[in-house]
């Protein structure tokens, strides 16, 4: 069960949603540049962050090396152990405020 209330019960979209938004929140504007920062194959990401793939735990883990994205916050929409910037920005996108 999850703790986001935009959650859809597709558990690859709703993962593919906070993909997004957290790609956006640390100020990458595309798929290739935010997968080549965290080491992750720009196919793998793409897929992932498109909802046609589920995250695997390996992407996520390096996602959480190179960001600190947490797997709470990936698999179950738990933003409690994001870093306070990181979370102001996600909200500050979902909220619509940073387009």
């Amino acid at each position: 069960m999850s703790d986001d209330p935009r959650d859809t019960g597709d558990f690859a979209i709703d993962i593919a949603r906070r993909l997004q938004v957290t790609r956006r929140a640390l100020e990458y504007n595309t798929q290739a540049e935010f997968a080549a920062a965290a080491g992750i194959g720009r196919t793998n990401y793409t897929q992932a962050e498109s909802g046609s793939r589920v995250l695997s735990l390996n992407m996520a883990l390096q996602l959480y090396d190179a960001f600190g994205i947490t797997l709470d916050w990936l698999y179950r929409g738990d933003r409690s152990g994001l870093r306070a910037k990181l979370r102001d920005n996600i909200r500050a996108i979902e909220r619509g405020d940073a387009d």
